[in-house]
């Protein structure tokens, strides 16, 4: 059966969300470097001299003089197949789904695309991580990134709860119900029928109870932590009958409300959403020739700070939360720290930062001509 750009969008929105906040807990104010070699990585190293190398894997790239995107699998650059290998998978999962998107070798910008396509991306690869960097000359290149230390920790009631939210700010999603499906059989996380179509997702540190409208959209999220009562129950026979609650989450893939009239409150869920690093200044280069770039002050992405929760905030794709037509509102049960995301920004267009942060070294280490 065939898909769309936005079936695939919908399914992969808000488990990238929850990635992207922890890989933007990672590697939050590091300095990066990224080489297109036959070796391809992307290093981070953080003001303390700590250091994660990551595989970098070349998606596309978006070019603001020309307004468009370039898959990677074009390769105007001739990089090595260890560098634009993953992007012809993104090629030929496109044609076996009949999505036009992945298979036109360059395509009109918008506001969104690059973001979209790289969601699509994760989705047809099964890599969750992404990064984009900029080159220079008003180019961004977009990587999905490889790293043991990316992988999610056991899923906990706020944090998951968070990235729902969050995740309807970053881009359309046009089948909300279908989307946290889509998310929780990811994460491994056990539901239960609510009445009146509603969904209840159960944690080992709590509970998420979503109401849903006649379009399929949440309008309301009840939070309810600790885990107890009928809850509690649905979750040990989840777990399996020997099962405790704790051990049911641990062994979930990896390591997570809001009604409309109170769209205000919850429509600028939190964190400071990392955007793609300024390109330095200089003659941008054509696209068939590579250029030498140095990024001597770009801003490192994607960033993140630590939550009363100590969940971190969201990482790089989020975009204009003036997409949604509403938003949902999180209830939260007495004696409960209220989950509060704050408004995160595209990483396709940066916005001054409401805190003034360190500019961030980036450099390309293989030359990038697009």
């Amino acid at each position: 059966m065939s898909s769309t750009l936005q079936d695939l969008v919908n399914r992969a929105v808000f488990y990238s969300t929850e990635v992207q906040t922890h890989f933007g807990a990672l590697i939050s104010d590091a300095e990066w470097e990224v080489d297109f070699s036959s070796d391809p990585h992307l290093t981070f190293t953080s003001a303390d001299g700590a250091v994660l190398r990551t595989r970098p894997h070349l998606l596309g790239s978006e070019s603001d003089r020309e307004k468009t995107w370039l898959w990677g699998w074009e390769n105007v650059n001739d990089f090595p197949d260890a560098v634009v290998g993953l992007s012809h998978e993104v090629r030929k999962f496109g044609a076996a789904e009949e999505v036009t998107e992945l298979t036109t070798p360059e395509i009109s910008l918008d506001e969104e695309l690059a973001l979209r396509l790289t969601l699509a991306s994760k989705e047809a690869t099964d890599n969750w991580a992404h990064y984009p960097a900029a080159a220079g000359a008003g180019t961004t290149v977009w990587l999905l990134v490889e790293a043991a230390e990316i992988a999610l920790p056991t899923p906990q009631v706020k944090v998951s709860v968070r990235a729902l939210m969050q995740g309807l700010t970053q881009t359309t999603v046009t089948d909300h119900r279908a989307a946290i499906e889509s998310y929780v059989a990811k994460r491994g996380i056990p539901t239960a029928d609510l009445p009146e179509g509603g969904m209840r997702m159960l944690f080992a540190d709590g509970s998420a109870d979503l109401s849903f409208d006649d379009q399929r959209r949440i309008s309301n999220c009840d939070l309810n932590a600790p885990l107890e009562g009928e809850a509690a129950e649905q979750f040990a026979a989840a777990a399996g009958s020997t099962g405790t609650p704790t051990e049911a989450a641990a062994s979930s893939r990896t390591p997570g409300s809001a009604s409309a009239p109170a769209a205000e409150e919850a429509a600028a869920p939190a964190a400071t959403a990392p955007s793609a690093p300024a390109p330095a200044p200089v003659e941008e280069p054509s696209r068939t020739e590579t250029q030498p770039v140095e990024e001597p002050a770009a801003e490192a992405t994607p960033t993140a700070e630590t939550q009363a929760d100590d969940a971190a905030e969201p990482a790089a794709e989020a975009a204009d939360a003036s997409t949604q037509d509403k938003q949902p509102e999180v209830e939260q049960s007495a004696g409960d720290e209220p989950v509060e995301p704050a408004a995160a920004k595209t990483p396709i267009e940066e916005e001054p930062a409401k805190e003034a942060k360190p500019k961030k070294k980036g450099l390309f280490s293989k030359l990038f001509g697009r």
